[in-house]
């Protein structure tokens, strides 16, 4: 545990050090949340805030895994005692925490914009989703571009990164519009989307444990 909350340390002090790329994610929440201030919904607010969260964590773990990874400072941590599964862990955390301030950010101010329009009704599963699911579900995105970045070339990971974005978005649309025809978010599209990003976080928590380091060291090459 204590390797864990020292490597997420690393990476959050690290991304503070990078100033620039934290300002450039923000940019792009604040103007994706203004340009989808039109009108309010809660299923908008959580596509919203989903997208914001993936993309900071898709940007923010390329940083932890794969440069890392590719400029041989991964390996240089392997000389010591650290296992792999607490340096995935860490980086999870690590890149977690900004990525979901950043969404928490951007879904504050998506509803500030149209409260000049009139007040705005958020019902409790979304703001459930917003506190415990969503942070379960960038999780579960961070791991699984983790373990690619690891386990593959930067050529793969670029194309199976994507591909797991996709995946996810199109499995969140079916898994909030199925239950319900309305405009709200449903108790049970909220388990729903739970029992999913659990379902996707534990693929890549059993699957850590066939990496080792002299696979990473390997394709850090390609």
């Amino acid at each position: 545990m204590s390797v864990m909350l020292t490597v997420a340390r690393k990476e959050l002090l690290e991304l503070q050090a990078n100033k620039r790329v934290l300002i450039s994610i923000a940019i792009f929440a604040m103007l994706f949340a203004w340009l989808n201030s039109s009108a309010f919904s809660e299923l908008q607010w959580i596509f919203l805030s989903t997208m914001i969260g993936m993309y900071a964590s898709f940007s923010l773990s390329g940083q932890a895994f794969n440069q890392e990874k590719m400029s041989g400072t991964l390996e240089t941590q392997f000389c010591g005692p650290v296992d792999i599964r607490d340096l995935w862990s860490g980086k999870i955390l690590g890149t977690l925490i900004p990525a979901v301030v950043i969404s928490y950010f951007a879904a504050i101010v998506s509803v500030v914009l149209v409260l000049g329009e009139g007040p705005v009704a958020i019902g409790l599963p979304a703001v459930v989703y917003l506190v415990a699911v969503l942070p379960a579900l960038v999780a579960s995105f961070i791991g699984l571009m983790g373990f690619v970045q690891l386990n593959f070339e930067a050529r793969t990971t670029r194309m199976v990164s994507v591909g797991v974005m996709v995946l996810i978005f199109s499995m969140l649309a079916v898994l909030i519009s199925l239950p319900q025809n309305s405009a709200e978010v449903s108790w049970q599209s909220l388990a729903l989307i739970a029992v999913a990003a659990a379902g996707l976080l534990t693929v890549p928590a059993l699957l850590v444990n066939r990496l080792s380091k002299e696979r990473i060291i390997l394709t850090s090459e390609g």
